[in-house]
């Protein structure tokens, strides 16, 4: 008894630093956040040693009868609309292409990664400069190619900024949607696919009937945490389509609802109203990714 009583001494020990810093980093911030939206804290208006007062759940009913915020969700879907089945298949596509054995395969999966390594603000970036209509890399390939007469500015229309955005979103979170894919693939029974075979199924049949509904867990891992990542996509808006330097307007043409929260907490400096905004953003975002959950791990089970 007393070496049971020890050991557990032990091992609450062990696990006592991790848990003063998920409550310290985690925990603590997310609490103080949520007191912090039930209140009108303004420093703009109140000063920095003002008093905040209660207000209930008045910021969150102002989110709600917003057409801004509902603006910014309805371009945030659709950004999630063109990112995820694009992301899907060039994820399962390549996580296929990487399962099969052939000679550099090692090298080509960690080529593949590098996407997903680099900082999304670099990504932006980088697609910024591919798509520069004075100097872009997109422009020069194609004049190259004789598709094009003259240098095109991709940026310019506004209906065009979501597309790139999106494309841009996918190439830097592929990686991910192909890594777990390639695991799944990898987990699926050899003799399974075997047997298919010697039962005469073609390949597409195979894929069909036998790998894509194993694969079905891999995918709601897949669906749900990009879902969450790309309905909170900041990163790759800011740094492509200007979303907004100091003092400048952000672009209203891409206003997703995180360069919306920021415009209201850093530009406002509303930070009852911003803290109100990040959890409606957190409840949304849990909420369609636990239905992906619910709807696509119980049919793969």
């Amino acid at each position: 008894m007393l070496r049971i009583r020890s050991e557990e001494r032990t091992a609450y020990l062990a696990i006592l630093p991790v848990g003063l810093l998920l409550v310290l980093f985690v925990y603590y911030p997310a609490i103080s956040t949520f007191l912090l939206g039930l209140t009108d804290a303004n420093p703009r208006v109140q000063g920095l040693e003002g008093v905040a007062h209660f207000i209930g759940l008045r910021n969150y009913a102002q989110t709600l009868g917003s057409g801004e915020f509902w603006a910014s969700v309805w371009r945030t879907v659709l950004i999630v609309l063109m990112v995820l089945p694009l992301e899907l298949a060039i994820g399962l596509g390549a996580a296929m292409i990487l399962n099969e054995e052939f000679r550099g395969r090692a090298v080509l999966r960690t080529i593949a990664i590098i996407p997903w390594m680099l900082p999304p603000l670099v990504n932006g970036f980088m697609w910024s400069w591919i798509l520069n209509g004075d100097y872009g890399a997109l422009n020069g390939l194609l004049y190259q190619l004789h598709l094009v007469t003259g240098y095109h500015h991709w940026l310019a229309s506004p209906s065009a900024q979501l597309f790139w955005v999106a494309l841009a979103q996918v190439w830097t979170r592929f990686p991910f949607a192909m890594v777990v894919l390639l695991a799944g693939l990898q987990s699926i029974p050899q003799d399974v696919v075997e047997a298919a075979r010697v039962d005469g199924a073609r390949p597409a049949q195979v894929f069909r009937s036998v790998t894509f509904p194993m694969l079905l867990p891999a995918f709601t891992v897949v669906l749900a945490v990009e879902f969450i990542v790309t309905f909170q996509i900041f990163d790759v808006i800011w740094s492509l389509t200007s979303g907004g330097a100091a003092g400048q307007i952000i672009n209203p043409f891409t206003k997703a609802v995180m360069i919306l929260n920021y415009e209201v907490v850093f530009r406002n400096l509303d930070l009852g109203l911003g803290s109100a905004l990040a959890y409606l953003i957190l409840l949304l975002s849990m909420g369609v990714g636990y239905v992906f959950v619910r709807m696509l791990y119980e049919r793969g089970a």
